[in-house]
């Protein structure tokens, strides 16, 4: 039997569990199903034969620009003989097909890497010359449309399949950070080998290609008859700053 005492408790239960309800429509009607996984939007894996990755930022990076042209031993200067190089930073291989690649400042370019079932290895190196009939003759892809104008301003932008930003290299207003040609050697603009930081569009993060010894010779890809004039190391580990900074390995 009921009493007045027991009435408004049981209001109360009854409140309560409308209230319950009201709040599991509106979660419901906040986060509906998101549906299967191809109505959404999808990460690409790479576990496709031939399908290009998504990436993170800085697991690829822009490690060289040769943007002042190659110069052969016997002095002929070719100022369209040019290049940028990409390193995986990541902890698996990447493939980097319908990648973007965007060269802004007096020039524009942008170009789109082709389809390809090549993946980038853990801590590989993969270059991209404007031509191979220069003093790079075994360029991993050609880019016909990439050149620099000598000595102006430049960024380069990597972005993945997706549009994501992988890495900036460079700066549209300010001069290139490193590299160049003095009439008689051409240097590359070399990203310092740190293992962690080092911001491609910070000009500290940048050095001047040495020709310091390093125990395996980082130019065996640039051709024999222009290795003294062309100081760079295309699709290899670069060389040491000035200040000696230099370190390689993994983190094990």
């Amino acid at each position: 039997m009921d009493t007045d005492s027991n009435r408004p408790g049981a209001l109360v239960g009854i409140l309560g569990l409308y209230a319950l309800a009201a709040l599991g429509l509106l979660a419901t009607g906040c986060n509906p199903d998101p549906g299967e996984v191809d109505e959404q939007v999808g990460y690409r894996t790479g576990l496709e034969p031939g399908e290009p990755n998504s990436g993170e930022r800085g697991t690829v990076m822009v490690t060289e620009v040769m943007w002042s042209g190659s110069v052969t031993d016997s002095g002929r200067w070719d100022v369209s003989d040019v290049f940028i190089e990409l390193k995986n930073e990541s902890a698996r291989p990447v493939n980097l097909s319908g990648w973007h690649l965007e060269v802004e400042g007096a020039r524009n370019v942008t170009w789109r890497i082709p389809q390809s079932d090549r993946e980038l290895l853990v801590g590989e190196h993969l270059f991209i010359a404007a031509k191979d009939s220069g003093c790079f003759p075994e360029p991993d892809l050609v880019l016909p449309e990439l050149s620099f104008a000598y000595g102006e301003p430049f960024r380069i932008t990597l972005l993945d399949a997706d549009e994501r930003l992988m890495e900036p290299a460079g700066d549209r207003e300010a001069p290139p950070f490193a590299g160049g040609y003095d009439g008689f050697v051409s240097r590359s603009m070399e990203k310092v080998e740190l293992m962690f930081g080092g911001r491609g569009s910070e000009p500290h993060s940048w050095h001047f290609h040495t020709d310091a010894e390093v125990e395996v010779p980082n130019d065996d890809r640039v051709d024999p008859g222009c290795r003294e004039r062309t100081q760079a190391s295309p699709g290899r580990p670069n060389s040491p700053d000035y200040s000696g900074a230099f370190s390689t390995g993994s983190f094990e």
